[in-house]
């Protein structure tokens, strides 16, 4: 069964994004809605969908749906926090 939600973001002082709690939607649409109020308050946000098994927490597929707030191209590249 599918399910939907948002995560918010904002980069450390070396650059290094971190991610925020992800929040539960009940649609796609709130999905982005969501994200795109997680704005007002971090640097950017993403919607995403995902299926699998909530109770046991293993997924099979995850797909963001959409980002928000700071663009993709101006983000500083991924790094692995320590």
């Amino acid at each position: 069964m599918p399910s939907f939600g948002a995560m918010p973001f904002d980069f450390n002082a070396e650059g290094v994004r971190v991610y925020g709690k992800a929040r539960k939607a009940t649609s796609e649409i709130g999905a982005r809605c969501l994200a795109a109020a997680m704005v007002a308050t971090s640097a950017g946000a993403v919607a995403f969908l995902h299926q699998g098994d909530a109770l046991t927490g293993q997924f099979t597929d995850f797909q963001i749906i959409d980002g928000y707030g700071v663009l993709a191209a101006e983000t500083p590249p991924m790094k692995e926090a320590a």
